[in-house]
């Protein structure tokens, strides 16, 4: 193994955002394809938001691990492969339905590792628990909040193609 090297990547913040009005199937399929969606960009930006932390858009693959990295991945697959989570009949894309499991599995993707690259700063996991308590029912999506930083971030080892 060797060791640190630097990556050119873009820096965001990263939020967890709690929607719990209907949205029209277009503008969800719209969203996870990432084409214009006005009125499900306006319904985000209005919406009760928690703070996940930062993630890293790497000029290659992979890109570096963190917590907000993984309940981002997380929710996008839930989203884009809704019939793989859920005993429900649909071929649409969705937002992802807060109940008890969907709980779990976020805290448990947003619970620190050893491959995180520790500048990419995370909220506190209580914060964001107490969050998902209070918005249990609602339907979530993340979204990255303020101008994308282009930088280059020190990266270790386990930046290998094995962190995610």
């Amino acid at each position: 193994m060797s060791g640190p090297s630097m990556t050119k990547c873009w820096l965001q913040e990263d939020w967890l955002v709690a929607i719990r009005q209907p949205v029209p199937a277009d503008e969800v399929r719209r969203w996870w394809n990432l084409k214009d969606t006005d009125m499900l960009d306006e319904i985000v930006d209005r919406t009760p938001a928690v703070r996940l932390g930062l993630t890293a858009t790497a000029f290659q693959d992979p890109e570096p691990a963190s917590p907000a990295r993984r309940v981002s991945d997380l929710l996008f697959l839930r989203g884009t492969l809704p019939e793989d989570f859920t005993d429900e009949e649909t071929d649409q894309y969705v937002l992802p339905l807060l109940d008890d499991e969907l709980e779990r599995a976020i805290l448990e993707a947003f619970r620190p590792r050893g491959e995180d690259v520790p500048s990419l700063a995370a909220n506190d996991r209580e914060k964001v628990a107490a969050f998902l308590r209070e918005y249990k029912g609602s339907r979530l999506l993340t979204t990255p909040r303020g101008d994308p930083i282009e930088t280059e971030l020190e990266v270790g080892p386990a930046f290998d193609g094995l962190s995610r």
